[in-house]
């Protein structure tokens, strides 16, 4: 081979090299890098990737509202009204729905309907007065205080719902309806107080220790300490499960009217809280 053929040979060499010494792929165009497909996981929008915390459930699917409505108390209280709040938290898709974490906290009020107590310290006192034990029994006039009377029974009923499942059908968002049924433990605190129909005492009278409101049915607290406003009652502490069904009505994407039934069971054999409630919910 002649000198200038090795030279042409030696420069067509170095010339396709060159490229590839420069950092530029064969076969594509210096600075165009070759497209990256985007990462799994991520939706485009005309922005670029969006990440979703919770996709397909109302943002990120939690709720806080108010309810209020009538209840249907324990112990033979009888009609009276809730109101109550919560907060939904979600946390996982089911089938058909979503799974959410609640906390309720409710207050029940009502009054019984009069009903007849015998008060043995009201008896006792009587004795105690010189009373015999006929006159005793009997009370005003023929001793000063009332052992047999009519009273009502004040009931404050608190349901504390510290652990609630809740789980609610998202497939008829179409139709503005997200029904649910929820279930859950509950903390109940009770205070009741009987309170005489009339005053009747011939000592004392119309103020403790037997016309005021008797805790037990039984003695008013001392007349100095509801002059300070202290309220009285007997309270307690029970344990107790409750089960509702309800239906989510959609007014917008952010908020909702809400229609619960809800049974609360209390431990002991004075029956059950029924309640049915209306109310906002705000989702966010």
């Amino acid at each position: 081979m002649s000198a200038p053929c090795r030279t042409a040979l030696a420069l067509a060499v170095l010339w396709a090299g060159a490229p590839v010494a420069f950092g530029q792929p064969p076969g594509g165009s210096a600075g165009t890098p070759e497209a990256t497909p985007p990462g799994a996981g991520a939706r485009r929008d005309a922005g670029g990737p969006v990440h979703e915390l919770l996709p397909d459930l109302g943002r990120i699917g939690a709720q806080v509202g108010l309810t209020l409505g009538p209840s249907w108390n324990p112990y033979q209280t009888g009609r009276g009204v809730e109101g109550a709040g919560y907060v939904d938290l979600p946390l996982l898709r089911a089938p058909g729905g979503k799974l959410s974490f609640e906390i309720l906290i409710a207050l029940s009020r009502a009054e019984s309907a009069p009903f007849t107590i015998n008060d043995p310290i009201a008896y006792v006192a009587n004795l105690a007065a010189g009373a015999s034990a006929a006159d005793a029994l009997a009370g005003p006039p023929r001793a000063p205080f009332p052992v047999r009377r009519a009273v009502r029974t004040r009931l404050r009923l608190l349901q504390v719902s510290p652990f609630a499942l809740k789980y609610t059908i998202t497939r008829l968002d179409g139709a503005h309806l997200r029904p649910y049924a929820v279930a859950g433990l509950d903390a109940m605190v009770t205070i009741t107080r009987q309170t005489p129909e009339r005053d009747e005492s011939l000592l004392f009278t119309g103020t403790s220790p037997f016309d005021d409101p008797l805790i037990g049915g039984l003695v008013a607290q001392a007349a100095e300490l509801s002059a300070r406003g202290i309220p009285t009652g007997q309270g307690s502490v029970e344990l107790g499960f409750h089960a509702g069904v309800g239906t989510e009505v959609r007014l917008s994407g952010a908020l909702s009217l809400n229609v619960e039934y809800r049974y609360a069971a209390i431990e002991g054999g004075g029956g059950g809280l029924h309640v049915v409630t209306t109310g906002l919910g705000f989702h966010w």
